[in-house]
């Protein structure tokens, strides 16, 4: 779950659109950043095990002693009470302030009647004994088709929530129990260009109102499941029923999952059931992001205006690329091959604005190519009204 916050604030960085200068400017260059890849997960086991994923180095000091505790507890289905095996948690450890390392990681894994037990090195004795301590975090990885919905004795982790972690354990001092219930899965692969398989791929299911769709503000933690693809290319999810934006990225590119492969978008997907074939090709591209006003200002922002690539390049109108939809603030984000496009802004039925095109023009034939090569493009748009 480190590796996922990291993962998160890499690509909040990567997509984020910061305020341009007022009125319609050029575009300015930056660099994109691509998420890395993630550790896939163990398979689950029959038995509770534990193993050590790292190998302490702290050293004793006068007011903190490495402390063996246990840490046990029954994961079990919501519904019916039964336990369920191959339930993965992680304890991490908290890094603390007495010049000393914490413990190693260990991961332990839920038996057949769902239980499980191992032991963690804590530092702090004080702590230990405190309820309001928050020294130790647990990673918790359900089998597919299920989802973490409570966490005893842990703070961070609101029940209902689909989240997995990293939660706090307040104290070991009682059982740590995980209650989970069935949810659906959606699974496919990710490829290159030429179709081969793409290992260690970060897939990630988006809320809609996530920072990471419209490149600028939103929730930036409306992240519902997360996994990275073996090595046949293919991932799997688990989320609760509802609609999602799918995004996939690692360094051969970044992509939302769309309904037309042809285009570049972000394609909501509707989950009523298990999905299969969700498949995503990812292939280089560069970043086109910005901000669509009504005024000179950043607070003039306008919400769902499409905004359209269309192949430029002395091509016939109009072939369209790839659309973005600017979030409420104004700001949008799309990946595109690099190449030559024209842009429209083009807001919806019943707007009072004009569609217009970069940079200023009325129609497909008057406007500007936009050159891509690899750096990101940023784009500052302000809106003219349409004529009564």
């Amino acid at each position: 779950m480190r590796n996922k916050a990291a993962l998160l604030a890499l690509l909040i960085g990567a997509m984020s659109c910061s305020p341009g200068p007022q009125g319609v400017a050029s575009p300015t260059p930056q660099v994109q950043t691509t998420p890395e890849p993630s550790a896939s997960v163990a398979p689950p086991t029959s038995a509770p095990t534990a193993t050590s994923t790292a190998t302490s180095t702290a050293t004793s000091t006068a007011s903190a002693t490495p402390v063996a505790r246990t840490l046990r507890g029954r994961a079990s289905l919501v519904t019916s009470g039964a336990g369920v095996a191959g339930v993965r948690v992680r304890a991490m450890p908290s890094p603390i302030n007495l010049g000393a390392a914490p413990g190693p990681d260990v991961t332990g894994v839920s038996g057949s009647d769902g239980t499980y037990a191992f032991t963690v090195f804590l530092w702090t004795p004080e702590a230990l004994a405190s309820s309001s301590s928050e020294q130790l975090m647990v990673d918790i990885v359900p089998p597919p088709g299920l989802r973490v919905i409570e966490v005893t004795r842990s703070n961070g982790a609101p029940p209902g929530t689909s989240a997995t972690g990293p939660f706090f354990v307040r104290d070991l001092d009682g059982p740590v129990d995980i209650t989970l219930e069935r949810a659906t899965v959606v699974g496919g692969r990710v490829t290159s260009a030429t179709g081969a398989p793409l290992e260690g791929i970060q897939v990630i299911a988006l809320g809609l109102n996530s920072i990471l769709i419209s490149g600028g503000a939103g929730d930036a933690f409306e992240v519902q499941s997360s996994a990275s693809t073996d090595a046949s290319g293919r991932y799997s999810l688990t989320v609760p029923n509802g609609t999602y934006v799918i995004h996939a990225g690692g360094p051969q590119g970044v992509r939302f999952w769309s309904d037309d492969p042809a285009v570049f978008q972000p394609t909501p997907l509707k989950v009523e059931r298990d999905l299969v074939g969700i498949d995503i090709a990812l292939v280089p591209v560069t970043v086109i992001a910005g901000q669509v006003r009504s005024g000179p200002n950043y607070v003039d922002g306008v919400e769902g205006i499409r905004v359209v690539a269309y192949s430029g390049g002395g091509s016939a109108c109009c072939r369209i690329v790839g659309v973005a939809t600017t979030g409420y603030i104004g700001t949008f984000i799309m990946y595109v091959p690099p190449g030559r496009y024209r842009i429209a802004f083009e807001p919806p039925a019943g707007s009072p604005y004009a569609t217009q095109w970069w940079s200023g023009a009325a129609n497909f034939t008057t406007a500007t190519d936009l050159t891509l090569a690899q750096a990101r493009v940023q784009l500052e748009v302000e809106l003219v009204r349409a004529r009564p």
